[in-house]
């Protein structure tokens, strides 16, 4: 799918900004949501992006910001994934040099954004750099400022991070530090309450406890990889110039992670990997693998879709676990779908919604589907 991300025009920040006070978000929310939605645009402004059985999409884009310097224009919409209407919307512009990688960087298919955001999807998680050094923060998605920023007059030397994520349960915010200085480990602090809170785990602190927290370590490292449900193992891209392809991890204490040699063509194994469905079954792209329980040999593998020629993009699995979600295009008409486990891959794909760009100024986005609330 094409997620490359092109400049926005200078005009993108006013019109998202006018968008954030009611203007184009009214209007688009109001495009999308005579669809089949009962709520009226100011209603859509104003609704929790996190309401149960709804599918959270963003889009996001670029805005020069100066001499050398680019803001990332955001815009969240969340669809009922009974009746496809827009349930709620916003949109925000983030300060100069902040990235929230998961969402608007390609090359991971949007895989791990959900660690972007908090549950209530009240902030979003943004990596910024400045004075040469790289500083994880938390910022309010209503607003697009930072919540609880280093006090500005502080004397205080901090490590590099190279990544950040929310924590799906606690809510803490959680980055690595020290990669480039040689002293790795993690820190964690309450975003809202600030630097008074912060506190830090040794690697070996952070991958020692449950799957969820083991996971939220590896998406802090600035990349989001899917862990199996006990947390044991974990399933990566490699780009090896031989034999790319999907390749498992055991998962250490040390961080030192031992790849586990899998006998299978690699090049038969060409897919993103999404999130595993058990402790052996792992969705990869629109395909399920199912491996031994030592993960030597693949037992299955099987499509979840009908054989087709659109651009799919990885999928998210439903609360219950029974189906997933995706965006596929096709013909540049972007949309919503999801399917369950139980068709064999012969049932065609049941759409959500048409996926419309927002009203932003905006010529080209990356578009991410974040999470199935």
């Amino acid at each position: 799918m094409g997620r490359l991300v092109q400049a926005g025009i200078a005009a993108g920040a006013a019109l998202l900004l006018t968008a954030c006070g009611g203007g184009a978000a009214e209007e688009d929310g109001k495009s999308a949501a005579d669809g089949g939605s009962k709520k009226k645009p100011a209603d859509v402004a104003a609704a929790s992006l996190a309401q149960k059985n709804s599918l959270t999409v963003a889009w996001c884009h670029e805005i020069p910001a100066g001499e050398d310097d680019v803001s990332y224009g955001l815009t969240l919409r969340s669809y009922s994934a009974k009746d496809g209407s827009v349930v709620a919307e916003r949109q925000t512009v983030l300060p100069a040099e902040v990235v929230p990688e998961t969402v608007c960087e390609d090359g991971d298919d949007g895989v791990g954004a959900s660690y972007a955001f908090t549950k209530d999807f009240s902030m979003v998680a943004g990596i910024r750099e400045a004075d040469l050094k790289k500083r994880a923060g938390a910022y309010d998605l209503s607003s697009g400022e930072e919540v609880s920023p280093p006090p500005e007059d502080e004397f205080t030397e901090r490590l590099d991070n190279p990544g950040v994520a929310f924590h799906p349960v606690t809510g803490m915010l959680w980055a690595q530090q020290g990669i480039y200085e040689g002293e790795v480990s993690f820190v964690t602090r309450d975003a809202k309450k600030g630097y008074s809170t912060e506190k830090t785990l040794s690697t070996a602190e952070a991958l020692s406890q449950d799957a969820t927290t083991t996971a939220t370590a590896k998406a802090a490292r600035g990349g989001s990889i899917p862990v199996t449900p006990n947390g044991a193992v974990d399933a990566w891209w490699s780009d090896h110039e031989i034999a790319d392809g999907i390749r498992l991890s055991r998962i250490m204490p040390d961080g030192e992670d031992e790849v586990i040699e899998t006998k299978q063509d690699k090049l038969g194994m060409r897919c993103t990997p999404a999130f595993w469905r058990t402790n052996t079954s792992l969705v990869c792209g629109l395909r399920q693998i199912t491996f031994t329980s030592d993960y030597t040999s693949v037992v299955k593998d099987e499509e979840l879709v009908p054989a087709n020629d659109r651009s799919n993009s990885a999928p998210i699995a439903s609360p219950d676990g029974k189906g997933f979600a995706f965006i596929s295009e096709s013909e540049d008409r972007l949309g919503l779908f999801r399917a369950d486990f139980t068709s064999g891959g012969t049932a065609q794909p049941v759409k959500v919604a048409d996926l419309e760009a927002p009203l932003d100024g905006a010529s080209d986005h990356i578009e991410t589907l974040v999470r199935w609330n």
